[in-house]
């Protein structure tokens, strides 16, 4: 174990967050270890430049037992549950989604045993199946794939064992989220290693309507139920504005000033393709949150990282200035 942790945060609430090392989870360390004693649970393969050099943050690395060691010992506050196997799309049907759900479970049990007060699961949008309304946070599921049952899986069995107990728990069903420190194999990185590559980008005719919200606000949204004691529950976490991907591919390519390389239209929708995400956040709008980083100077930042350029600073919405100083891009 390292530690950055000060005396000054002896009181504070000290948050275990498993699968730290990833684009979620070093957000969530990243900005939740501004005010609280955070806990990195990561695994001894993980890579530690997304998190290195945090102030009160102590790296725990090892395996599952590892990590249910340190939380019978150690009884951190809160854990997040963040760490899955398999979030890529060629994931999304892979019959070992379930072993998830089992090691999830293994540690809940780990902190009901330590009397960890508050659990928060990480869901995903993928639980609800293609949703053609708004998705208010009390939308029947319905997946379609066995990542999106596995999200569900994994919900139901916490919420069967903090059954009786007086354990907070809090399930964030993320949306689309992009930013920073974001490297995988989704739309907005392949979007910009193409054309920042000079190749051609097949598209479907972009018509879907996505909810992008950007890595920060994300985190600003677990940090706000972690200090709202009364938030339990289902919390939709996104952006209530949605874009066309149309919309999101376009703005790259004119920043990348490669609009040309887009090939709108080839690319034919999947039977399953998902037209519509607009989530309902009254959760975290009713405690204050609302996203705070426009698309325009958000998706600007994550496109010099994607680069290896110095970054700039973000201006939120509000007219404030944040330097998170992020690391580069290895």
């Amino acid at each position: 174990m390292t530690s950055d942790s000060s005396e000054s945060f002896a009181t504070q609430t000290r948050v275990a967050v498993t699968g730290a090392s990833g684009f979620v989870g070093s957000w969530l360390s990243r900005i939740l270890s501004e005010e609280h004693q955070v806990y990195a649970l990561v695994r001894d393969t993980s890579k530690l430049n997304k998190i290195s050099g945090l102030k009160n943050l102590s790296v725990i690395k090892g395996d599952l037992g590892n990590w249910v060691n340190f939380i019978m010992k150690d009884r951190p506050n809160i854990l997040v549950l963040n760490d899955w196997a398999g979030v890529g799309s060629a994931d999304r049907n892979d019959p070992k989604q379930s072993e998830n759900v089992e090691r999830i479970r293994r540690l809940t049990l780990a902190a009901l045993d330590a009397g960890v007060k508050t659990i928060i699961g990480v869901g995903s949008q993928a639980e609800l199946g293609p949703v053609g309304s708004i998705i208010s946070e009390i939308q029947m599921d319905n997946p379609k794939t066995a990542y999106g049952r596995a999200k569900v899986n994994t919900r139901l069995a916490i919420e069967e064992l903090i059954k009786g107990t007086e354990v907070r728990f809090i399930w964030m069903r993320i949306f689309s989220t992009y930013g920073p420190l974001d490297e995988g194999s989704w739309l907005i990185p392949n979007i910009v290693d193409s054309l920042v590559n000079d190749r051609e980008m097949v598209l479907t005719k972009g018509e879907q309507q996505w909810s992008y919200l950007h890595a920060y606000d994300l985190a600003s949204a677990f940090r706000t139920v972690i200090e709202e004691p009364g938030i339990k529950g289902i919390v939709n976490v996104g952006n209530p504005q949605t874009l066309s991907i149309h919309e999101v591919a376009s703005i790259i390519g004119e920043i990348l000033e490669k609009k040309e390389l887009l090939r709108f239209g080839v690319l034919e929708y999947r039977s399953d393709q998902v037209m519509r995400l607009e989530p309902l956040c009254e959760t975290l709008t009713d405690a204050g949150w609302c996203p705070q980083i426009g698309f325009d100077d958000g998706i600007r930042q994550t496109i010099d990282w994607l680069q290896k350029k110095p970054l700039k600073s973000l201006q939120t919405l509000g007219g404030k200035t944040l330097d998170l100083k992020l690391p580069s891009r290895l």
